[in-house]
């Protein structure tokens, strides 16, 4: 198991009570939702306790009214009533509240009741049936029922009018009382609800924390893929912990398999300068002693060449694992290379020429990169056909060109020196693979050639110049830039 150090540890722990909660964004969206659902749960009981005791106390009210309507006489040609008391028997089950009545009639005008007590309900009314509405009176609200009818009697013609009220306090009373039981079962529903929302969460998030320990149970150098089951949601997170864990240890093996080989090529080139070294301190004539020590000179000059050539590759592939490929004019960027190298080619005697189809051609790549490839595939055709040079006229240029395909861009890197065998051409993109050791080199620049070619989505391969030399092309994806829809 991987122990942190106590700075490390001291760290984690600050930056831990500054993170946001994940399980607290949970509990808190879960509970706000929760509380706005019991408000209106709320608001809805409190509007029905009020219709249920309204419901129930109107047909009290109801019921009294039809009996005083049933008591209503015609006597000497005038209309009066007896209001049994029955009727005020039925209301008097809500104890705590007043009645108001009143009696009048088209004809006669009032007839009894409190004659304060002046009401028209707020629909039109309909002979024969009653209309229930609430209204102040007296300073405080009252429930009404309100009926007109036709008066019967052969000696009387008109609409008799009955209003009976009766005080809120016990419809009040009643609404309140279920509201409030309500209530407490809603609280208590939502108490239950946070609490296994709580519950929930730590469910929820233990596939995480079981992510969390099985990587901090590991050993440092593990890189195996996790191998847990893990619900749909963590999946992809596990997917993509492996993707990482395997790039990792992709890129760790190559630096180490890079380490040794460097290593190793560095080590007979130092064990030959110390060899060089003692030669040049145990000889006894001024000639030979200045022969070695140009010898010596010599072998650092190609030892200098090898590490930086190492430190470049080095710096490479950095740049190619932490850059992103952008948008960038292949033939400028080669023309700038061609010009940078020409002086260098031109002192060994040959002649760079750069030729492309078109001025402008676009590819998605990373422009160090692409320089240090160019740079590696003209210094390796300038060197090739150096050494043939002095033979043949021909083998004093290096011919560069790009063309542009359908969809591709292709660069060749033409020399006309003796080749490469076709049984080498296969091998000569391995690291520290030198097709030809009577050459000076490095063995380095072609492997950092195909590692940029794979980075960029490109194909490279060497083929036969006729009739002699090699052709290393390169072919790229040509960038085509969506036009925006208007």
């Amino acid at each position: 198991m991987w122990q942190r150090s106590a700075d490390l540890a001291e760290t984690e722990a600050l930056e831990l009570k500054k993170a946001p909660s994940l399980r607290k964004r949970f509990i808190f969206a879960g509970s706000g939702v929760i509380a706005v659902i019991a408000l209106i749960a709320i608001n809805l009981v409190f509007n029905y306790s009020q219709r249920l005791a309204d419901l129930s106390y109107d047909r009290l009210l109801l019921s009294a009214l039809l009996q005083m309507d049933e008591n209503i006489l015609a006597e000497n040609d005038q209309l009066s009533i007896d209001i049994p008391w029955s009727a005020f028997s039925t209301l008097a089950q809500a104890n705590e509240d007043r009645i108001f009545y009143r009696v009048e009639s088209s004809v006669d005008g009032y007839i009894t009741g409190n004659k304060s007590l002046i009401s028209q309900p707020p629909s039109a009314s309909e002979l024969g049936k009653a209309q229930f509405y609430n209204q102040t009176f007296s300073g405080e609200m009252i429930r009404l029922v309100w009926l007109e009818r036709a008066v019967t009697e052969a000696n009387i013609q008109g609409t008799v009018t009955i209003v009976l009220g009766q005080t809120r306090l016990s419809r009040e009373t009643m609404a309140a009382s279920i509201t409030t039981r309500a209530i407490q079962v809603i609280v208590l529903i939502a108490i239950v609800a946070i609490i296994l929302i709580m519950l929930g969460s730590h469910l929820v998030l233990n596939p995480l924390h079981r992510i969390e320990e099985l990587l901090e149970e590991r050993q440092p150098g593990d890189l195996t893929p996790i191998k847990l089951d893990t619900p749909k949601e963590t999946y992809q997170l596990k997917i993509a912990l492996n993707h990482f864990m395997a790039r990792l240890h992709k890129n760790l093996e190559e630096l180490e398999n890079y380490t040794a080989e460097s290593a190793h090529q560095l080590r007979t080139p130092l064990a030959s300068l110390k060899a060089l070294a003692e030669n040049a301190r145990d000889q006894t004539t001024p000639e030979r002693q200045q022969e070695a020590l140009e010898q010596i000179v010599q072998q650092s000059e190609n030892l200098s060449d090898t590490v930086t050539m190492l430190l470049n590759q080095a710096v490479v592939s950095h740049r190619l694992q932490t850059q992103r490929l952008l948008p960038l004019d292949l033939v400028s960027l080669i023309k700038q290379t061609c010009m940078e190298q020409a002086v260098t080619a031109l002192r060994q005697g040959i002649h760079l020429s750069f030729e492309s189809d078109a001025k402008v051609l676009m590819i998605k790549g990373e422009a160090f990169s692409l320089q240090q490839m160019m740079n590696n595939l003209v210094d390796n055709a300038v060197r090739y056909s150096a050494s043939k040079a002095l033979k043949d006229n021909k083998a004093k240029a290096v011919d560069i060109r790009i063309k542009q395909g359908v969809d591709r861009v292709v660069l060749s890197v033409i020399d006309y020196g003796d080749g490469i065998a076709d049984v080498e051409k296969r091998r000569v993109f391995e690291r520290f693979y030198r097709a030809n050791y009577e050459i000076s080199g490095s063995g380095v620049g072609l492997a950092m050639v195909k590692e940029i070619t794979d980075r960029h989505n490109a194909n490279v391969q060497v083929s036969d110049t006729k009739p002699t030399g090699a052709t290393i092309q390169v072919d790229f994806p040509l960038f085509i830039e969506k036009e925006s829809a208007i």
